[in-house]
């Protein structure tokens, strides 16, 4: 089975958690469920952004999409996070507000439906996981590897709701409903949090974290032919591409041949630090102090 039918498979499979979840939670006034039932659909946009990646990964630029596709990935991800936001906030306020006018739960309906949900996350989770790396593709393999364990996340937080439902079930504090709807929403906060914030800064075309400016120059200045860098680029088009651009100033006249070396040396030392693509526009040093940048 390939990837792309098993991320399908799995993208069906929880859309109908989700479905499921809002449906009985309201029914069953469960706000467990229905917390459960955005974090399934993160789960779901997740699944869709891993099945876009493996699918535009195989599309070549065209002449009006010179980049190919690879920000749908990040626009994906960050329209997801800021949407995953507003609902968790109406969530928990809505939680919040159980505790003052409590709602008597149908906590059967809870427990079946959360280990209907738990059963279907750990099958999918079982599904992407098993030979995870039959294309050899590492881009691919990373994708599918944060869908698994978003699924296994959202497994164990189902069976979470389970365990909630068998406590009001025997105990009837309905209170547990929206407690654990809150602690879910707080964990899901955290998880959105820095996507959110990692997708925005690529959108802007910041500087990925991790990369350190003044370590890249001192890298690309320890070739022996490279005199001063400037005007000086870095970004991400995605998750996994990072690019450079940047002006040097050689030392000396060289022909193009041995520019060529320069630039390989160059990209050795940079895919080190995890720039995978690099251009580098090459100056004399007459030309450097002729023109102010």
């Amino acid at each position: 089975m390939d990837s792309k039918l098993k991320v399908s498979i799995a993208i069906v499979l929880n859309m109908i958690i989700v479905i499921l979840q809002i449906v009985i939670g309201l029914y069953a006034h469960s706000m467990a469920l229905i917390t459960d039932a955005v974090h399934n659909f993160q789960d779901v946009i997740s699944l869709i952004i891993a099945f876009v990646a493996i699918y535009f990964m195989s599309k070549k630029p065209t002449e009006t999409m010179t980049y190919g596709y690879l920000r749908s990935e990040v626009m994906a991800g960050f329209i997801n996070s800021a949407f995953l936001l507003g609902a968790i906030f109406l969530i928990i306020i809505s939680s919040i507000e159980r505790f003052f006018k409590p709602v008597e739960v149908e906590s059967i309906y809870v427990i079946v439906m959360g280990a209907i949900a738990f059963v279907i996350n750990a099958f999918s989770a079982y599904l992407l996981g098993f030979h995870g790396h039959s294309h050899g593709e590492d881009h691919e393999d990373l994708n599918i590897r944060a869908a698994y364990l978003h699924l296994l996340s959202d497994a164990g937080i189902s069976l979470g709701v389970v365990i909630g439902g068998i406590v009001i079930y025997f105990y009837g504090l309905n209170w547990v409903d929206p407690f654990i709807s809150i602690v879910f929403s707080l964990y899901i906060l955290r998880e959105t949090i820095p996507v959110l914030k990692k997708s925005y800064m690529i959108l802007m075309e910041s500087v990925p974290s991790g990369i350190d400016v003044k370590h890249i120059k001192d890298i690309i200045l320890e070739n022996p032919e490279i005199y001063d860098v400037h005007d000086m680029h870095i970004w991400a088009l995605s998750s996994k591409d990072i690019y450079l651009s940047a002006h040097v100033v050689l030392r000396n006249d060289v022909d193009i041949e041995e520019f060529d070396s320069i630039v390989l040396d160059i990209r050795k030392r940079l895919e080190a630090e995890g720039i995978n693509h690099i251009t580098l526009q090459p100056e004399t040093r007459n030309f450097m102090c002729e023109y102010t940048y």
